[in-house]
């Protein structure tokens, strides 16, 4: 996703105001992928920022997890690596604030459901159904059906609906791309004819939804 991002921390320490993650940079590709790390062939997610249509990895977060979600705002925490003044290695913790770039013509995200009674859905069936559109929203929150606060994701219909919002709790970031992104987490299923209530795995592919144009006159009259 394309996107300006800013940083909360320098050396693990709060700023008194977000600076560039990189000095002079503007717009970066935001991807978040799993790698094998050097020393370590266990595999682990990173979030990387990369030059618009370039694969140069600029700057990245070690375990990046989704703190926040608001509009076309999301923020990102994890572990960056830097040198000390003995050149080795340490980690600290690291915060983005990441400002999407959307078309102009886009109005959300359009949500389509990975798995199926905690069951995962063949890619084609996820890749070809026609999803949900409307506004996502990620924040911390109670979970009642967890008994602690969570990290919940929850999809906002454009219009009001008589069915509740879409809502993943244990929400986490699986991977981002370049145009899409998957949410991964829980799914409440309530409790109905005497069945408890039960929590399944899900996970949303999300896209951002664009407005279609109107047709012109010509082009009305052309599909009659």
């Amino acid at each position: 996703m394309k996107a300006w991002v800013s940083r909360r921390r320098d050396d693990g320490a709060v700023l008194s105001e977000v600076l560039p993650v990189i000095d002079g940079a503007s717009l970066f590709d935001l991807v978040v992928v799993e790698v094998t790390q050097s020393g370590n062939r266990r595999p682990a997610k990173v979030a990387r920022l990369r030059p618009v249509g370039d694969q140069r990895t600029l700057a990245q977060l070690l375990m990046p997890k989704l703190v926040k979600f608001v509009g076309w705002t999301l923020v990102l925490s994890g572990i960056e690596e830097r040198k000390d003044e003995a050149k080795q290695i340490k980690g600290v913790a690291q915060t983005w604030i990441c400002k999407l770039r959307p078309p102009p013509n886009a109005l959300g995200f359009r949500v389509k459901d990975t798995h199926r009674g905690g069951v995962a859905l063949p890619k084609g069936a996820v890749r070809d159904s026609s999803g949900t559109p409307g506004r996502l929203l990620v924040a911390s929150e109670f979970a009642k059906s967890l008994q602690r606060h969570s990290v919940c994701a929850e999809l906002q219909y454009y219009q009001p609906a008589t069915f509740p919002a879409a809502r993943l709790v244990d929400c986490y970031v699986e991977w981002m791309s370049d145009e899409t992104f998957e949410l991964g987490g829980l799914q409440i299923r309530e409790e109905f004819q005497g069945q408890p209530q039960r929590l399944e795995r899900n996970g949303w592919l999300c896209g951002i939804d664009i407005e279609e144009p109107a047709l012109t006159k010509r082009e009305a009259r052309m599909l009659r």
